[in-house]
């Protein structure tokens, strides 16, 4: 392959490894979930419910406890940050690649070749997402 065909490779394969670590799912259940769990406990805790709904505060106690349960199961929040530094080391060096492709030639490899050993280090860490094999170990 040439020099500009490895060039287009690592390009394309840095622009798919920043858009495959998108946090916003993480994110939005970590969030999200925390956000039901305390909004079911105060209304669970602070209102004052009829007799004919006096199951609701029980059921969203239930509905808190379970949502942290699930939080702490599947891990989001650390999965959320999981996926924003590996974004944004992804980037990075997408950013350094892109600087070091329009160098001059000796400057350019140098700084290609401290790229590509940080994007094999980079990629040794895709395998350490949180809860991210099932069954655990």
């Amino acid at each position: 392959m040439n020099r500009s065909g490895s060039h287009q490779a690592i390009d394309a394969s840095l622009r798919k490894s920043i858009a495959e670590h998108d946090p916003r799912l993480d994110s939005a259940l970590f969030n999200g979930g925390t956000v039901l769990a305390l909004g079911a406990t105060i209304l669970a805790t602070a209102a004052s419910w009829p007799a004919d709904l006096s199951w609701l505060p029980r059921a969203l106690t239930g509905l808190a406890a379970f949502l942290i349960g699930v939080e702490r199961a599947l891990n989001f929040g650390e999965r959320w940050r999981y996926h924003r530094r590996l974004r944004d080391s992804y980037r990075s060096l997408h950013d350094r690649f892109t600087l070091a492709s329009e160098l001059p030639s000796p400057q350019s490899d140098e700084l290609l070749t401290k790229i590509i050993d940080d994007l094999e280090r980079l990629r040794r860490t895709e395998g350490d997402i949180p809860r991210g094999g099932w069954p655990p170990d």
